[in-house]
């Protein structure tokens, strides 16, 4: 696990990340799932919206998705540590083939089954997108891990609006033909992992397992009690929480600009959240040196809500696409050194909850915050709405950002996950268990005095010896008879016991961070940054 902030010189390129076989098959996976699950999302809400000509109905189909995030998504991410995040993706990507499949034949089924069979296949988002986060780390690290987030999140914005488009041009014609594209993306994205993915052993091994609820609650433990972990949940969560505001509202917003429903505005609106944060991340990433992107962290999470505070008066379309094409970029700006500072101290075994834990906390806090600042809009002016609600996060967020941790503490976490990382392998590896053979250190002797320095002799002192050591060197060949075939050297070494010549260790241990003591024998500690 390599720390891209000391070591790296220079950003990854795309391709340098592109070239790796295992990556290219799942950023193509992923992609193709988020462009299939866009055009069936407003397939479906056509389709419901259709049979039943009820709002609520509709606005229930597209919300079903969100709901598995809700305490469910954190079992089911620990689900996914006891197995392989290769089958996982695979079979989480084949039963939801076959669910849109069945939604397109059987387009004629009870709204109820379908918003039944829409909630299955949501259930199977939670363990993939954690599989798929978890797995990244083992196949790229350093600064390509970075680069290949970056790369995630920028083809899921293009495949969001390319899905969007698409499943609303089909569904003119028919929404079962948009379904039929979502399962067609779900049976490639499976065929590409399983063509392309390496197997490898699970993160949980079968000896370290406990209960399927206490290894869940684990995954929020190792994020928020580690103070390095937990101040980043805190900044991405309060970033989102806040950036999500101009996009949550374009319909409202456009319609209060524009004196009534407004298209072209509200496009514009949602393209400009997508554009600033496409380039906050391309920004990040390639064009600042890793070395300097943890200076960013807090200047942009305050810059995130700070940018919205001019809604308070009342700006024109240009103004509001400026805002949120700024607080955006701000937002997106955070996550590469974020996200490469997470990845560093969260233990290997522990990597699809916590991601399950911070995917839970996103969905929750973006749809949180667009049904509270919605609700207040009903009853207030827009603009006034955004803008306290701006003011209010640069609050929060100022009192977060001042206790970010320090360089020192952050190093210490991420030299300490090394040791952990370290021991795991060690304990996992043939043969951890032996005897070591007569290699040992005896700690139990009592330690030597102190011997006191003296002074360096000046020049003359050491060329021309006392009379004193002239007589004292004498007495000593006298006593020993063999003093004069022996060096000087040899002459002033004392003699004594090999077995006293011990040296007491005890004391001087170095402290690594409070491993657990079980931890570097049986790697079973969690590294407490």
């Amino acid at each position: 696990m390599s720390d891209p902030d000391e070591s790296a010189e220079r950003p990854a390129g795309a391709w340098e990340v592109l070239a790796d076989r295992e990556y290219r098959a799942v950023f193509t996976a992923s992609a193709l799932s988020w462009f299939g699950d866009s055009a069936a999302r407003a397939a479906v809400i056509a389709l419901v919206y259709q049979r039943t000509e009820s709002p609520i109905a509709s606005a229930a189909a597209f919300a079903i998705s969100y709901l598995p995030w809700l305490g469910i998504g954190a079992v089911l991410s620990a689900i996914t540590e006891r197995h392989s995040y290769r089958k996982i993706m695979i079979l989480s990507d084949l039963i939801r083939m076959g669910i849109m499949t069945a939604l397109a034949v059987f387009g004629g089924l009870p709204v109820g089954a379908l918003i039944g069979l829409l909630f299955i296949s949501a259930l199977l988002s939670p363990p993939f997108d954690s599989a798929r986060s978890a797995l990244l780390p083992r196949i790229l690290q350093g600064e390509r891990y970075v680069t290949a987030l970056t790369l995630q999140r920028t083809s899921g914005q293009f495949a969001l609006i390319a899905g969007y488009a698409v499943g609303a041009a089909l569904t003119a014609v028919d929404a079962r033909y948009a379904l039929l594209l979502n399962a067609a993306s779900f049976g490639l994205s499976a065929l590409l992992v399983a063509v392309r993915v390496q197997e490898r052993t699970p993160s949980l091994t079968a000896d370290k397992r406990t209960n399927l609820l206490r290894e869940s609650a684990e995954g929020y433990t190792v994020v928020f009690r580690s103070p390095v972990m937990r101040s980043i949940a805190l900044i991405v969560f309060c970033g989102v929480c806040f950036g999500v505001v101009p996009e949550g509202l374009a319909a409202a917003w456009s319609a209060d600009l524009a004196g009534g429903p407004n298209a072209v505005y509200l496009g514009t609106i949602m393209v400009a959240a997508a554009v600033g944060f496409v380039a906050g991340s391309i920004v990040m990433t390639w064009l600042v040196k890793p070395q300097r992107r943890n200076a960013f962290i807090r200047p942009f999470s305050l810059l995130t809500p700070l940018a919205l505070v001019p809604a308070l008066f009342d700006l024109n379309i240009y103004g509001v696409l400026a805002m949120t094409l700024i607080s955006g970029a701000a937002l997106s700006g955070t996550l590469p050194a974020t996200n490469g500072l997470f990845v560093q101290v969260l233990p290997p075994a522990y990597r699809a909850r916590a991601f399950g834990v911070m995917q839970s906390g996103v969905h929750l806090i973006q749809g949180g915050s667009i049904l509270f600042t919605g609700w207040l809009a009903t009853h207030n002016p827009l603009p006034q709405v955004v803008g306290y609600f701006a003011i209010a996060g640069v609050v929060v967020m100022a009192v977060i950002v001042a206790t970010w941790p320090a360089h020192a503490t952050i190093a210490d976490a991420i030299a300490a996950n090394k040791v952990q990382v370290a021991a795991d392998a060690h304990a996992a590896s043939p043969g951890a268990d032996e005897d070591f053979g007569e290699v040992t250190i005896d700690l139990g002797r009592a330690p030597l005095a102190a011997r006191r320095s003296r002074p360096s002799p000046g020049p003359a002192q050491r060329r021309t010896p006392s009379a004193e050591s002239r007589a004292e060197s004498s007495a000593e060949s006298s006593a020993d008879p063999d003093a004069a075939e022996r060096g000087p050297a040899q002459r002033r070494m004392p003699v004594s016991d090999p077995e006293e010549r011990t040296v007491d260790l005890s004391e001087r241990t170095t402290d690594l961070g409070a491993l657990p003591p079980r931890s570097l024998s049986h790697g079973r500690g969690i590294v407490d940054g």
